[in-house]
């Protein structure tokens, strides 16, 4: 199992780049930060400091030597598809060849709005996607590109310089859809699967699998990587109050039971989270996107995964 950290469990950037630094040390394969313009926390007013992915990505490519940067994900409505070829262009060279480019269709309504985006159908955001998919690959390999499409219309566009990674960076989509699913299958590099309970795995890795021979693709060179928290704990008490939290915040129809928490949920002693996810190994998942939350027990978490789990 390869891993990635999601490092945008702190918002500051000095606390970004010292969890990055770490991340690296500590040996994950990639840092993540989601692509969001404002943040969730209704308490907070929704007023979380985000600050912008790809700028952000760009400077810790300064202050990095290894590990690999992306998004989990970059929202393919923000940014003109010809205009993005050229900013991950650039930050595959300031990174010397450790850029990601991992994306999604957006969802985000609130967000849309708020920073004067128009928010098209599902069908639409997914269209545009799609038809991005052939511009960044073609930006990123052609000489010049004329493109017209039932979306964007190119004219004579040239990207230079081409990235460092040859043909270009992993291309990775982000969704658990169904027509998401076959357009990564058919043009991506690999999926990620966000949050899904590890019981609904198999069926969702046997149909990428059922795609992949589809359109003739080599199951070898296609990633499927899995997002999810991990939460560590030392002691029963602890355990059982967390889980007692989980059901309590659940909403009235939707309460999971105990053994539901424990089984489709990375909580518990480190002995059971590392059985999980060999469990999902064995299932066909060859990269975890992980963020570790603080524990009462356990003065490390990150620490005591990384020696328990990853070594």
């Amino acid at each position: 199992m390869k891993y990635g950290y999601y490092v945008r469990t702190v918002h500051t950037y000095p606390e970004i780049r010292d969890l990055t630094l770490r991340a690296e040390k500590l040996g994950f394969e990639s840092a993540h930060v989601n692509d969001h313009l404002i943040g969730f926390d209704e308490e907070k007013d929704k007023k979380e400091p985000y600050l912008e992915a790809l700028m952000l990505m760009a400077s810790l490519a300064i202050e990095t030597e290894k590990i690999k940067l992306g998004h989990i994900v970059l929202c393919n409505s923000f940014r003109n598809p010809a205009y993005l070829s050229k900013m991950v262009s650039t930050l595959d060279h300031i990174s010397n060849g450790r850029a990601l480019l991992w994306l999604g269709a957006g969802w985000y309504e609130e967000e849309y709005k708020a920073y004067g985006y128009p928010f098209p159908s599902a069908r639409r955001r997914v269209d545009e996607l799609e038809e991005s998919l052939s511009i960044y690959k073609k930006l990123f390999t052609e000489d010049v590109t004329t493109f017209d499409g039932k979306i964007w219309k190119l004219e004579n566009s040239k990207n230079y310089p081409k990235p460092t990674q040859k043909p270009y960076p992993q291309i990775v989509l982000g969704t658990t859809g169904k027509r998401m699913t076959e357009i990564a299958c058919k043009e991506a590099d690999g999926i990620n699967l966000p949050y899904v309970v590890p019981d609904k795995l198999p069926k969702i890795i046997a149909n990428i699998n059922k795609l992949l021979s589809k359109y003739n693709r080599d199951k070898t060179e296609f990633e499927i990587s899995y997002f999810n928290t991990i939460t560590l704990v030392n002691r029963q008490e602890e355990l059982d109050l967390l889980i007692e939290k989980i059901i309590k915040r659940a909403p009235k129809d939707k309460k999971p039971s105990k053994e539901d928490i424990l089984n489709n949920q990375f909580i518990g002693f480190p002995e059971d989270v590392k059985d999980k996810i060999e469990k999902i190994e064995e299932m066909g998942i060859e990269k975890m996107i992980i963020s570790v939350r603080k524990s009462e027990s356990i003065d490390d978490s990150l620490k005591v995964f990384v020696d328990k789990m990853m070594k």
